[in-house]
């Protein structure tokens, strides 16, 4: 009986962990997008969190947090509970380029946790179709031929676009104009208007699609919904630069949070229902486990440390 009753007692003791386990998500988890609604950031936490509520059973509660391009609410983010029930959603800016915009920003890389990278987005380079360049090689040419004279336009200074421009010309050594705009609707009304010559910008993605632009390269690996624009790694070896989203968390989450999450968030990428989602928004799904994922954004950090420095980026 005696050891009956200690079979019994190692046995209830051994259950409440392992069923905690099998068991996460057991209640509701809290989503915090650095954003305000309705911008990409905003539409692709929207719909992973709502298909990992579906998967998992439990609710995903959304709360944006906008301000100062994505700091302010990675700030608190990186303060939540570390219990596995408080994730963020990063991208390219608020986790890499805000180190160079807002140095005094409440939070550094190694306060988060990765968990997984899911989506990523290639810049679009676009002209007017009127344009006599027709490829990035047309580009390069038409730079070479007439030192400073070619306009790139962005939507700013120290947006992924501007960074995705210094990088062509440090790799190609052209010397051409960047012309910021204030945003991405002024630059593309630009370039529709005859303005600048080139526009590099993410955004003009429906414009390419309604024959409004004409659209001569990505910055990175050929898109989905642009199978015939080569990327700019085709004529350019090396090349790519991309915006992109990934889930995180504080940096203590548990490991097993951490990994389920991980696993259910592939899972999402990876369904046909998302990748179309994902393709008519310009976007192609990405995956790989949180070590790559931590990886991907360290070699981010100093790819964009090196554009920079470089191109002697001063930012307002």
């Amino acid at each position: 009986m005696r050891i009956a009753a200690s079979c019994l007692i190692a046995a209830a003791c051994a259950l409440p962990a392992g069923a905690a386990a099998q068991s996460y998500p057991a209640r509701p988890i809290r989503l915090l997008v650095p954003y305000a609604p309705g911008g990409n950031t905003d539409i692709v936490a929207r719909l992973f969190g709502q298909k990992l509520a579906e998967r998992t059973g439990q609710p995903v509660v959304f709360d944006n947090r906008g301000g100062a391009a994505g700091s302010l609410g990675l700030g608190i983010a990186a303060k939540a509970p570390a219990d596995g029930y408080h994730i963020t959603i990063g991208d390219l800016g608020s986790m890499v380029i805000t180190g160079h915009t807002n140095p005094n920003r409440e939070y550094q890389l190694r306060d988060f946790a990765p968990v997984a990278l899911v989506t990523s987005v290639s810049v679009v380079v676009t002209v007017n179709p009127r344009s006599n360049l027709h490829s990035i090689a047309d580009l390069i040419a038409a730079a070479r031929a007439a030192p400073g004279k070619l306009t790139l336009a962005t939507s700013g200074i120290g947006s992924p676009n501007h960074l995705a421009v210094e990088l062509l010309k440090s790799m190609t050594g052209i010397q051409a104009l960047h012309v910021p705009f204030k945003g991405g609707a002024q630059a593309i009304t630009g370039i529709l208007g005859g303005e600048v010559d080139v526009l590099f910008d993410g955004s003009a993605f429906a414009q390419v699609k309604g024959g409004k632009l004409r659209a001569i390269g990505v910055t990175g690996p050929r898109l989905p919904a642009l199978p015939d624009v080569p990327g700019i790694g085709e004529t350019v070896k090396g090349f790519e630069f991309t915006n992109w989203w990934g889930f995180l968390g504080p940096a203590a989450m548990p490991a097993d949070a951490v990994r389920k999450l991980n696993e259910e968030f592939a899972a999402i990428a990876a369904s046909a229902e998302v990748r179309e989602r994902l393709t008519n928004l310009g976007l192609a799904a990405r995956s790989g486990t949180p070590q790559e994922f931590g990886e991907f954004i360290r070699n981010e950090t100093d790819k964009v440390a090196r554009i920079v420095k470089d191109a002697g980026i001063k930012f307002e």
